[in-house]
């Protein structure tokens, strides 16, 4: 198949919030293809929120980073209890983003979290896509309901994807489907930018003595924060920088591991920062790290991080805990477990230096870019006519 394709691309992260893949791959896309990109319509449990508050009276479509993204009326809310309207509201929605695409090329519903599962059959799509993001049966506030609907959507989808091999082999054990793994990548350019330039240090971090043991990335109840402050009591010489929002959860914010590191004086919290500054962040640390809890039941065991080839493109030391998808990079990055093997492994990431580990690691960036995968996923869909096909004829509804 050639041509532009029509994408109406669902997913619950902002787009104007922190850039996760899905921003990443489809801003990207976007330069071949027609994409409206939304979160869905409000809810009537939205009411009250600063963020419903902040909507406007009129729904409209911005033109952002190459897409269109929804900003949905604040008048216009779903009511799940009262199916009528709430039926009414997902097909109004529906024909919002239809009129927005020019109409003339194949439309892919691109789901990327089966909360939207119920859309595809008013979108009436002549593809649809999975892009599976993370292990969802093992975060908070999974059902019955979203278990059933992501079943259905790994049985509808054409193509299925994840950022790991291992969530990709959890997949297709959940339902028959060729899900294939789409790994994290990086803006690696903009980073080399930034080193190339001899980016200044921002100046909240220029405040922060060193040496700096970094983190960037989502502040969430699977960092292991009772470990940063235990190595921050034990190193009171160290200075911990955490760069990223925090996730709006009680479970965190009234978690004795929180309250701890906000009251030490060398944990830094900065809060989320645009990603166009990230990188002048990324090359002042001295070390980067990745410090999850290490739970069975965890989504982590499956991670591949999105900050892992950021971390590389700056060239410094990185200390981690052992994950399975990153084992293969064990020759630059230092794994731990234990607090002492955490304190052991800083402390000689800080006394190393190494050159040809800061060459090795910015060339594992360079062959990890967003651009790259970009263009592998717009490969992939370039085949769902065929596909669609070999779907159809292997459950027996191919025409003759």
């Amino acid at each position: 198949m050639s041509g532009r394709l029509e994408i109406v691309a669902l997913s619950p992260n902002s787009w104007d919030g922190q850039w996760v893949n899905r921003q990443q791959l489809l801003s990207r896309l976007g330069k071949s293809h027609d994409i409206v990109y939304s979160m869905g319509p409000w809810s009537i449990w939205d009411r009250g929120t600063d963020e419903l508050a902040r909507a406007p009276a009129r729904g409209r479509f911005d033109r952002k980073d190459n897409v269109w993204v929804d900003v949905p009326s604040r008048f216009v809310l779903r009511w799940p209890r009262r199916m009528a309207w709430d039926r009414l509201v997902l097909r109004a929605q529906v024909r919002r983003w239809r009129r927005r695409l020019p109409g003339v090329g194949p439309l892919v519903a691109y789901i990327c979290h089966p909360m939207y599962e119920q859309y595809i059959e008013l979108l009436r799509p002549d593809f649809v896509v999975y892009h599976c993001y993370d292990l969802y049966q093992r975060q908070p506030g999974w059902t019955r309901e979203l278990e059933a609907a992501e079943r259905r959507l790994l049985g509808r989808a054409d193509i299925v994807f994840s950022p790991t091999t291992m969530l990709s082999a959890e997949l297709m054990n959940k339902a028959r489907c060729a899900a294939r793994t789409l790994l994290n990548a990086a803006d690696v350019e903009a980073v080399f930018s930034a080193l190339s330039r001899a980016e200044p240090e921002p100046p909240d971090l220029a405040r922060i003595a060193r040496p700096r043991i970094g983190y960037v990335g989502s502040i969430h109840p699977q960092l292991d924060l009772g470990l940063v402050a235990e190595l921050a009591t034990r190193r009171p010489g160290w200075n911990f920088v955490l760069i990223g929002p925090e996730q709006s959860v009680q479970n965190l914010h009234d978690s004795s591991e929180y309250r701890r590191c906000r009251g030490l004086s060398n944990v830094h919290f900065l809060g989320e920062k645009h990603r166009s500054i990230v990188p002048a962040y990324l090359i002042h640390m001295d070390v980067n790290s990745m410090i999850y809890r290490q739970s069975p039941e965890s989504w982590t065991q499956l991670a591949y991080p999105l900050k892992l080839h950021e971390y590389f493109a700056s060239g410094q030391p990185i200390v981690s805990v052992d994950l399975a998808m990153i084992r293969e990079f064990e020759q630059v990055i230092v794994f731990a477990g234990t607090v002492d093997d955490w304190e052991r492994a800083v402390d000689a990431a800080l006394a190393t230096s190494d050159p040809s580990a800061v060459t090795t690691r910015r060339a594992i960036a360079r062959g990890n870019t967003w651009d790259d995968r970009a263009a592998l996923l717009g490969s992939w869909l370039q085949e769902l006519p065929m596909l669609r096909e070999q779907r159809l004829r292997a459950s027996g509804s191919a025409k003759p």
